[in-house]
């Protein structure tokens, strides 16, 4: 199921959404430790066919682009949850934008499967009112916008019944 044009992004992220979708939340003693350039990364699962993190375990760190290339070469499918509105309070700051960018970057040039969990709407691409970012962000959430522009988007159970009965 590998293919970047494959991927989802999932809003609110709820069990019924992501149980369509084949995707169910790691248990806590799914957590592993993966180790990388930078220095360990936590994640919530790190199975053989598919990698789960936090935005804030991917992002939140000094991480660099050898290390989603690493990371790349072994999962062919990544969730990533967890993505906040990229707002002056979301909690995330620009560095924490460019590395979610370098990490979209990756998944798109290696052709691998993402599954984006955003809590609440990412509007028109956080183009909404309340997913307003800081001006000096508007380049990198152009882009971030662009990659994710490729991607299907679940944004309620209601929608669910729209889908096709053979999951997302």
């Amino acid at each position: 199921m590998a293919g970047f044009h494959r991927g989802l992004v999932i809003t609110p992220g709820t069990e019924r959404q992501l149980g369509a979708c084949g995707l169910f939340s790691p248990s806590p003693s799914q957590r592993d430790v993966l180790a990388l350039p930078t220095g360990p990364l936590s994640v919530k699962g790190a199975g053989p066919d598919m990698l789960w993190a936090s935005f804030a375990e991917l992002c939140g760190g000094a991480r660099s682009t050898s290390d989603y290339l690493l990371l790349a070469e072994r999962f062919p499918a990544w969730v990533v949850d967890g993505i906040p509105a990229p707002s002056a309070e979301g909690g995330a700051g620009p560095a924490d934008w460019q590395r979610f960018l370098a990490v979209l970057d990756v998944l798109h040039g290696q052709d691998i499967t993402p599954f984006l969990i955003a809590p609440g709407l990412l509007g028109s691409l956080f183009g909404g009112p309340e997913c307003r970012a800081p001006e000096e962000l508007a380049p990198v959430m152009s882009r971030i916008e662009e990659r994710l522009s490729k991607l299907r988007r679940i944004e309620s159970d209601e929608q669910l019944a729209d889908e096709q009965s053979g999951g997302c």
